[in-house]
């Protein structure tokens, strides 16, 4: 009998460098020789960063006459854009004037001169990310494949990778069926785009972000960790964005450009949008905190995107954090307004919920405030706890039993409480006690610490509980009670929460 192959002597379990692709448990499976039939990828070692030529600024204009003296070669962290499709009757009546393409072929080309400008324009190691939707049915055109094919064979540049933007759910989509519940010609609907992702010339951001501190340049990530961990999946659930609303053919929603900027860039990094449309990689660069340049053809998309951009900041994203705003960039750069005229410069600075429930600002905005400064939940709580007079607040309380709490603090009347913070401030569809993981993991952890002789009331601080008459609504209100494995539910933006917490905090209690 021929010994295991994937058993070590010892007993654990080894390396395997033989076994299919797709078979389970691959973690430790060599695939060096596999990988060894493909071309080495070119990379460079230049670790060469320019500073901006210009920032918070958007041309009318072709982005192939982009020039140094509006963007510098080596200056852009990243370029996040939606080309136009050119498709509708103000297009028709332009085909093959100027800047619109008399045929797919010179549309590609078009894409190939834009992408070719927009590279030399990334410093090393920036990235590209481009949002397509494939086009036709009869026949299919894999728009994607043709822009991978220009990024990767004719440009050079190092894919990273293709994510799925999911849309809608199946029984929406924007085409027919074709022969509906017959085999003659059922046409498949289009619930999906795609966004590829390639780099330059090297697979990392040049410098390492304590170099790029070192040198005043942007080294500040605002990506939290159930983002990082949304975010680094191949399958993007987005709504979709109105074109009635947003006032553009074909928009794409600002969640879409925010991710790829929280994952890809630092905070004061410079985005490009060759393809600016209606503004919408502006507004999310404003919102985390970002630099922007932008070109559009259309003087009236300009005009669109840059009211976009005021009203963003009118609402006060701009204002909660100061840091977000001052320049890091080097050999002495100014403040980030401080020569963009007065539109720019003109804010009004929302006020968060307090923790005595006041509030001058939505609900949204406040959770959209906590996404821009990049603010940990944790971080949040512990200030909401300090808010509310909680006393002799400690981190990270580890127990016997196994389980570790975010924080324990002692009320007024000296009883101790456990906080546990569950979830995250996120731009995705489940935030907080919306995600199932999240919140079976912390009912696990009530329990846990339930079943303790010496047991002190556990409250569960969190963004968002799940969506009212939810199976994880009705399992979460069976646990909730102040006899029950969770006293209470603490909403962090929701005023009447904070007053409740502010009422433990006192020596109240539920009962009472």
């Amino acid at each position: 009998m021929c010994p295991r192959d994937d058993v070590s002597i010892s007993g654990q379990r080894a390396s395997t460098a033989t076994s299919s692709f797709g078979v389970s448990r691959r973690e430790g499976h060599d695939a060096s020789a596999f990988y060894e039939r493909f071309p080495v990828p070119e990379t460079s070692r230049d670790d060469h960063i320019a500073l901006p030529a210009c920032r918070d600024r958007l041309w009318v204009g072709d982005a192939r006459c982009m020039s140094d003296e509006q963007v510098a070669d080596n200056s852009v962290a990243l370029v996040v854009t939606s080309p136009p499709y050119f498709a509708g009757k103000e297009y028709e009546q332009a085909v093959g004037e100027g800047h619109v393409p008399a045929s797919y072929k010179d549309y590609l080309q078009m894409l190939r001169d834009v992408f070719d400008v927009c590279s030399r324009k990334l410093e090393s190691g920036g990235r590209i990310a481009v949002n397509v939707a494939n086009l036709g049915r009869r026949p299919y055109r894999s728009l994607s494949s043709d822009v991978i094919g220009i990024l990767q064979d004719d440009l050079g540049l190092l894919l990273r990778g293709e994510v799925i933007w999911h849309k809608a759910e199946g029984a929406s989509g924007n085409c027919a069926w074709g022969s509906f519940e017959l085999p003659s010609n059922p046409v498949l609907r289009d619930l999906t785009e795609r966004i590829v992702i390639a780099s330059k010339g090297r697979f990392d951001r040049a410098l390492s972000s304590s170099d790029r501190a070192a040198r005043e340049l942007p080294s500040r990530p605002t990506t939290n960790a159930d983002e990082f961990m949304d975010a680094t999946v191949d399958v993007w659930e987005i709504p979709a964005e109105s074109a009635t609303r947003v006032g553009h053919p074909a928009p794409f929603p600002v969640a879409l450009p925010e991710r790829l900027i929280d994952l890809y860039t630092y905070e004061q990094d410079l985005v490009l949008d060759p393809f600016m449309g209606s503004g919408t990689t502006a507004v999310a660069a404003v919102r985390t905190g970002r630099h922007y340049v932008g070109f559009d053809t259309d003087d009236g998309y300009i005009e669109l995107a840059r009211q976009r951009i005021a009203e963003e900041r009118e609402r006060g994203f701009q204002g909660t954090s100061p840091r977000r705003w001052e320049s890091t960039s080097a050999n002495g750069q100014s403040r980030l307004f401080e020569d963009l005229g007065e539109d720019a410069r003109r804010t009004t600075s929302a006020t968060p919920v307090s923790a005595n429930g006041t509030s001058s600002s939505t609900e949204e905005d406040s959770q959209a405030r906590s996404v821009l400064e990049g603010r940990k939940a944790q971080e949040k709580a512990r200030r909401v706890l300090e808010e509310c007079d909680f006393r002799q607040i400690r981190d990270k309380v580890s127990f016997s039993c196994g389980v570790e709490v975010n924080f324990s603090a002692v009320d007024r009347q000296g009883q101790r409480w456990l906080f546990d913070v569950s979830g995250a401030f996120s731009v995705t569809q489940r935030p907080g006690l919306r995600r199932t993981d999240t919140l079976w993991k912390a009912l696990g952890k009530a329990a846990v610490l339930h079943s303790r002789r010496d047991r002190d009331p556990l409250v569960l601080l969190t963004t968002d509980r799940p969506v009212p008459n939810s199976a994880g609504d009705r399992a979460l209100q069976a646990v909730t009670g102040t006899d029950d494995p969770v006293y209470a539910v603490i909403e962090m933006e929701d005023p009447e929460d904070l007053r409740l917490l502010r009422a433990l905090a006192s020596g109240e209690n539920l009962s009472g």
